[in-house]
Formats: C-alpha cells, sequence, structure tokens
C-alpha cells in the first residue's frame, strides 16, 4: 500500500529480505537517498536501512525530531525496486539530514 508518492529523502517501511550476512534484513524503515532522475532512468530506488542500534559508527546518521527514531546506516544502501513490494511513506526529513547523508554515501563510492 502506497500513502505517498517516494521522493529524495522519504522515509518509507519495506521488506529487506532476503539479506545474507551482516545486511539488515525484515520490514524496517530505510531513507530514500536517489533523486527523481535516476528512478526515472533506472526504475529503482536506492535506500539507506535505518535501525535503532546505535553503533558509534561515522558512517550512521542519527535522525532528530522526527517520527521515525534510530540512525541510517550509508554503509548499508541497497537498490530496490519498491514498485514490485509493498512499502509506505512515512514521512521526510530535512535537507540537512538527507545532505549529510548523501555526503557519507558519496565519500564511499569516490575514487
Amino acid at each position: 500500500m502506497v500513502s505517498m508518492q517516494v521522493t529524495q529523502g522519504s522515509i518509507i517501511t519495506i521488506n529487506l529480505n532476503p539479506a545474507q550476512g551482516h545486511e539488515q534484513a525484515g520490514y524496517r524503515p530505510a531513507l530514500v537517498v536517489n533523486n527523481a532522475d535516476h528512478s526515472r532512468a533506472s526504475n529503482m530506488t536506492l535506500v539507506c536501512p535505518i535501525t535503532n542500534t546505535d553503533r558509534k559508527s561515522p558512517l550512521h546518521v542519527r535522525l532528530d525530531d522526527l517520527m521515525t527514531t534510530g540512525f541510517v546506516m550509508c554503509d548499508q544502501i541497497r537498490a530496490l525496486d519498491i514498485r514490485s513490494q509493498q512499502y509506505k511513506v512515512i514521512e521526510t526529513v530535512d535537507k540537512d539530514t538527507l545532505w549529510e547523508v548523501c555526503d557519507i554515501v558519496q565519500g564511499l563510492v569516490e575514487v
């Protein structure tokens, strides 16, 4: 069931199964990090899972002042075809949080 349109910065709940090893699994919140151009071109959505466990990682961004609590796991970015499964848009993060997450993700793939 879709409650709102998914855009960059949306927090959605979605099933991340199947997962292997240390990957986050199960039905959980995740932050959408890709922009609309990427979504149109690939029909995929890039998300970073959200956990309530504080691992003190510099690659995790704390969520403040939202209904969704926890930490965005920038080091566990996933590409999903969200149209092939059920998801729900919960809320949207502020621009500063989105920029912080995207900056960390970009740093992970820089050459």
